[in-house]
């Protein structure tokens, strides 16, 4: 069973970068930590756990912790990969991106698997500012939007966004509970946008799936050029070609692999880092570790 612990709530911030490369790269690289040791030390975490507890089981007693008090991006970010990527469809057929470039914009996430859904966290630490405006950038890349967010903002967002756009919340057992469902919105879709957030071998791909062949200019016009040919195309078509090109960023294998092996904490992290397969190696060289040697050789 486990184990129930308090820890003073000023330092749920500073623990939940637990989770970032700020940490597990440099417990991948070197072994330790600097920032791990000290804000462990700090906020009396190893007062509470036993030092020789495998990392993995470390990093999955930080996460339930977070989860309980302290939900930010991290976690939503990880429940998404585990309830709505991982337990709904398989690596083999869909892909989870994270930090989608749209515009001036960055989904939060992206799933592939036949269509396109983007996910715009908004946790309850998190402001609606600025949701509507990436909700429009949206628009013009993804057929199905939802935001996820906290039980107790769900209604005020309902009277914030389009009628169209799914609503998502976090529940206490650990799951994701749907308010509202999204309405497709490929007619939405605008061919020029879409191109804009392709990587230049992502385009070539897609443009010599759609004529044949890439046009044959110098390198200072093959953007341009190829723009003109991906927008002479209907939206739905060029849509649905670059969701296929898309799920090439990362490879199932891959992803199949380091997952067999990875504590629940890390679903997130591991499918958005998967190409940096070095250095995922490494990281979980370390899962065996007692956490007590890792903080102990800084």
């Amino acid at each position: 069973m486990e184990r129930m612990f308090e820890i003073d709530s000023r330092y749920f911030n500073s623990l939940s970068r637990i989770f970032t490369p700020l940490v597990l790269d440099s417990v991948a690289e070197n072994g330790h930590s600097e920032y791990l040791t000290e804000v462990c030390g700090n906020s009396g975490i190893m007062q509470n756990i036993d030092v020789s507890l495998q990392f993995s089981d470390f990093l999955d007693t930080i996460y339930n912790l977070l989860f309980k008090n302290y939900q930010n991006e991290y976690i939503y970010k990880n429940i998404i990969a585990d309830k709505l990527l991982l337990d709904r469809h398989s690596v083999e057929d869909s892909r989870m991106l994270t930090e989608f470039r749209v515009g001036k914009c960055r989904a939060d996430v992206v799933i592939l698997n036949g269509t396109s859904t983007v996910y715009e966290i908004k946790s309850q630490f998190d402001s609606f500012t600025r949701l509507n405006d990436q909700l429009d950038a949206y628009k013009q890349v993804f057929d199905q939007i939802y935001v996820v967010t906290s039980p107790q903002q769900a209604e005020k967002l309902q009277d914030l966004i389009s009628e169209k756009i799914g609503i998502l919340t976090l529940t206490e057992g650990d799951t994701i509970s749907t308010i509202r469902e999204s309405v497709s919105n490929k007619h939405n879709i605008r061919a020029e946008v879409l191109f804009d957030s392709l990587r230049k071998q992502e385009y070539l791909q897609i443009i010599k799936i759609l004529y044949g062949t890439v046009p044959d200019v110098p390198n200072t016009q093959i953007f341009s050029e190829c723009k003109d040919l991906f927008m002479k195309k209907e939206p739905n078509v060029v849509h649905d070609i670059t969701m296929k090109v898309l799920k090439n960023r990362s490879d199932s294998n891959l992803i199949r692999s380091f997952l067999e092996s990875a504590p629940r904490s890390l679903l997130a992290y591991i499918i958005s880092n998967v190409n940096k397969k070095t250095k995922l190696q490494a990281l979980a060289s370390m899962y065996t570790t007692e956490i007590g040697n890792i903080l102990a050789a800084v």
